[in-house]
């Protein structure tokens, strides 16, 4: 199922709490050497309306910027082109073109993603709680992703690869036990995604997808490894395989450079940026992962290998000016 350019705007709202409308970008650079992810959601009937950001960026160096936050949804926020969060200050704006920007303490960022293919549902009918209860309306592409960041007072001009979703419908986060989720891409040649889903109810979905050159071609069979570290939440490595109807098998491993840890709900998510190699192209991925079998919801308190520290942190992480 395809959406046109009405899906990039916000949705009219259901009156039940847990309906949401959210945005999501992740990004590499690999000239740069940075790379990211933001989700915008909005809960309008959640404790009066909140907006709901996950907000990332590593570098290959060490340095890292994170904002999670929940705060009421405010009049710039409410955007007739698209979302804001936390005041404004964070934006998925659709003006033709799509742009994902930032203006926070330490951080500004400004980027234009191109999307390489039609905008796609990939979920099947048969996932069972991941659309019954997770994302019932849903699309995602992979592009170009060009623009600018500044961290801490150094600047990074990006001419890289994304992959963006959008979202909206019922959402309860209480219904998720574990997943693993890996977009990315390598360019127009060949993106893909590979979905692992283990409900609260004890079912276990798996399924994926690649896109060649615009033609979507469904896979019969998808596996997601991941090297966890002792912490249980961050990890070292992740490996992954999609079997494609034609009998080709892409293997994917992923390395990750930097990750963030992104907490709601009760759901505690990584989002950890990866460079990848397939058939010599190079490209990237987001190896998404939250690990939580006893339907816990406590915070979390270490994290080896991922990013829990809020506003601008790593190795130099402040440039003079």
């Amino acid at each position: 199922m395809q959406h046109g350019p009405e899906g990039e705007l916000r949705q009219a709202p259901e009156a039940d709490e847990s309906w949401q409308d959210s945005a999501f970008v992740t990004f590499h650079c690999p000239t740069s050497g940075i790379g990211g992810h933001m989700r915008i959601g909005h809960e309008p009937g959640h404790a009066g309306g909140v907006s709901a950001l996950w907000f990332g960026l590593v570098t290959k160096d060490g340095r890292a910027y994170r904002r999670n936050a929940s705060s009421p949804l405010e009049s710039a926020d409410l955007r007739d082109d698209g979302f804001g969060a936390y005041g404004g200050r964070y934006r998925a704006v659709f003006d033709g073109d799509l742009h994902f920007q930032a203006d926070d303490e330490d951080v500004s960022m400004d980027l234009r993603f191109a999307d390489f293919y039609p905008r796609t549902d990939f979920f099947p009918p048969t996932a069972g709680t991941l659309v019954d209860d997770f994302a019932s309306s849903h699309f995602e592409c992979s592009g170009r992703v060009t623009g600018k960041i500044v961290l801490g007072g150094r600047e990074y001009v990006l001419d890289g690869l994304g992959h963006r979703d959008r979202s909206w419908g019922l959402r309860r986060w209480d219904t998720l036990l574990n997943h693993r989720w890996v977009p990315g891409t390598v360019g127009p040649q060949l993106s893909f995604g590979l979905i692992s889903w283990n409900g609260v109810d004890g079912s276990l979905k798996q399924f994926g997808y690649a896109v060649r050159e615009g033609e979507v071609v469904h896979a019969t069979d998808v596996d997601v490894v991941v090297g966890m570290e002792a912490d249980g939440v961050s990890y070292r490595s992740g490996s992954t395989k999609l079997w494609l109807p034609d009998g080709q098998l892409v293997e994917i491993d992923c390395r990750p450079y930097g990750a963030t840890v992104s907490e709601h709900h009760g759901v505690a998510c990584v989002d950890a940026i990866c460079e990848i190699e397939i058939d010599g192209a190079r490209g990237f991925c987001d190896l998404e992962v939250s690990t939580n079998p006893r339907a816990g919801s406590g915070p979390v308190a270490t994290a080896v290998l991922a990013n829990t520290t809020e506003g601008l942190s790593g190795a130099e992480a402040a440039v003079a000016g």
